[in-house]
């Protein structure tokens, strides 16, 4: 075989639908509840909801899941109290739950001490609260945002450890404002909302700076009135919400210098009751209603490349008043409303054996192309390498690679050829799942120009960093972060012209995204390069 250089290093992800199924099931059937959901995970991924008994009683009612059994009690009794709620739990794993009482008007807070519930009105200045969303900060202090329906204005509380702090966020010359707000607390504990703006119609968003509110208008939309707030590992805030006008599902997002704003889904009615969640890769995940033609439980995540959009549940008229949350696993849960039968409706789902998906990466060495990946899910029994060329067929290449195996080197390669590659798996129970493809790699033959790459890209423990030299000199390969510090000089030395590389232990370094640079006689060149565990 001739020897062969690269004119162009890929990286692909190729994604698909985690290993597993939906589980559905009815938590409460007694009387008419379920209306109002608010859904929350404890460190044991057990799911936690508060939600509203509407007939005959009008309670506030609160569901757990103790490892055995749903356990279901009445939280408060006193009047008609609990539409709408909000639920979060403590570094206990005990429920707070802010909510409304009609009967009175006011605000109203519930926490579980470990042997009762605490109740208290948190503000009883006219009629508030009629939607509230509760945080809990890093010392388990609550923050509630609300609305104040006297004066139409969004409301702040918080407890400071003594008393509550009570403040009027938006509101003053302008009406109906504040409704169905959207809490979270950043790294700072700093509230940011989100809200609907009758008078302008619009989608806002409050954040505290730490010495004033800062508030901006997001979106206009007419009646979008139900939105949903996450904020990412950079204290960027991510939103769902519906446009009713268009009867679509949008989403924003800050991407640190603008919004981005893009409609996730346009088929029929859909995107009311929505409830967004971030996975441990700042992704979103998106819970929502269909309203028509076919009253669905919808969800929605984002991959890193599109969406992917699924019905969840489908039977009679199911899926108001969704609540999401995600697992340690990443894997979503939901709490719906089943009004066909007016019962509290719990989906989850479970991963199953074998690989959820693949990281597949491919490059051009000298001695063929080198095929890499990494994998999310249990390792499976066997890999093996499929190719093609142009738009044949893939064909297997490599033998049954053992299930410990992460790269794969194609030595049978030719020039000015553009190749394919694909990935298959077969998992304990025999399923076979395939991956890929990558794009097409071209091969040329060497050309001893200044070259620079790392593989696998990402990395997780240790990098290959690969050079091509044109002539005779000085290397030095040196690693920074993205803000300029050098990490670390992988090489300083003199080498020979031609194709190098030199291997690097990353283990030591956090996962996020470095500057790989090649300072050499003949030029400088920089790569990007992803740490990822």
């Amino acid at each position: 075989m001739k020897k062969l250089t690269t004119a162009l290093v890929v990286l692909f992800l190729a994604t698909i639908t985690f290993a597993g199924e939906w589980h559905i099931e009815t938590v409460d059937s007694a009387d008419e509840v379920g209306l109002q959901t608010s859904l929350a995970l404890d460190s044991y991924d057990n799911p936690h909801i508060s939600y509203f008994l509407w007939y005959p009683d009008d309670d506030l009612k609160y569901a757990h899941w103790d490892g055995d059994a749903w356990q279901i009690e009445r939280v408060d009794t006193t009047g008609r109290v609990g539409w709408p709620s909000s639920l979060a739990l403590d570094s206990s794993d005990y429920p707070h739950i802010s909510y409304n009482d009609e009967t009175n008007g006011d605000l109203k807070y519930a926490r579980w001490d470990g042997a009762n519930w605490q109740i208290e009105a948190v503000d009883t200045a006219g009629v508030v609260g009629s939607a509230s969303s509760l945080a809990l900060d890093s010392n388990d202090y609550p923050h509630i945002a609300y609305y104040d329906d006297t004066n139409h204005r969004l409301k702040y509380a918080r407890w400071d450890g003594e008393e509550w702090r009570i403040e009027v966020v938006d509101g003053g010359e302008h009406v109906y404002v504040g409704d169905w707000p959207s809490l979270a607390l950043d790294s700072n504990d700093y509230p940011h909302i989100t809200y609907y703006d009758y008078l302008y119609m619009a989608i806002k968003y409050a954040y505290w700076s730490g010495s004033t509110w800062r508030i901006e208008t997001i979106d206009s939309v007419e009646y979008g009135y139900t939105s949903s707030l996450a904020l990412d590992s950079d204290d960027y805030p991510h939103i769902s919400y519906y446009y009713e006008s268009t009867q679509n599902l949008k989403y924003a997002r800050w991407d640190g210098d603008e919004w981005q704003i893009e409609t996730v889904e346009r088929d029929g009615d859909v995107g009311s009751n929505n409830s967004l969640a971030l996975d441990s890769s700042d992704n979103p995940h998106i819970s929502y209603h269909k309203w028509q033609p076919e009253y669905d439980l919808k969800y929605a995540r984002w991959d890193g490349d599109s969406w992917h959009i699924e019905t969840v549940d489908s039977e009679f008229f199911v899926g108001q008043s969704t609540s999401l949350a995600l697992d340690s696993s990443d894997c979503p849960h939901i709490s719906y409303f089943n009004a066909t039968t007016s019962d509290l409706k719990y989906a989850w789902y479970e991963s199953g054996p074998g690989v959820d998906d693949v990281e597949l990466s491919v490059c051009v060495r000298d001695e063929g192309a080198l095929v890499g990946w990494t994998i999310t899910g249990d390792a499976p029994v066997s890999f093996s390498v499929l190719r093609s060329v142009g738009e044949s067929e893939p064909t297997t290449v490599s033998e049954a690679l053992p299930g410990a195996a992460v790269r794969w080197l194609d030595a049978d390669v030719e020039a000015g050829v553009e190749y394919l590659y694909w990935l298959e798996t077969v998992d304990e129970d025999g399923t076979v799942s395939r991956f890929g493809p990558t794009e097409a790699v071209s091969v040329t033959e060497p050309a001893h120009e200044l070259a620079l790459s790392a593989y696998p890209n990402p990395a997780d423990d240790a990098v290959t960093v690969a050079y091509t030299l044109p002539a005779d000199g000085r290397v030095t390969i040196t690693l920074y972060d993205l803000s300029g510090r050098r990490i670390a000089t992988v090489f300083d030395g003199e080498i020979t012209a031609g194709r190098h590389d030199v291997s690097y232990v990353t283990s030591a370094l956090p996962p996020g995204v470095y500057l790989a640079r090649l300072t050499t006689d003949s030029g400088t060149l920089t790569r990007r390069l992803v740490i990822a565990r």
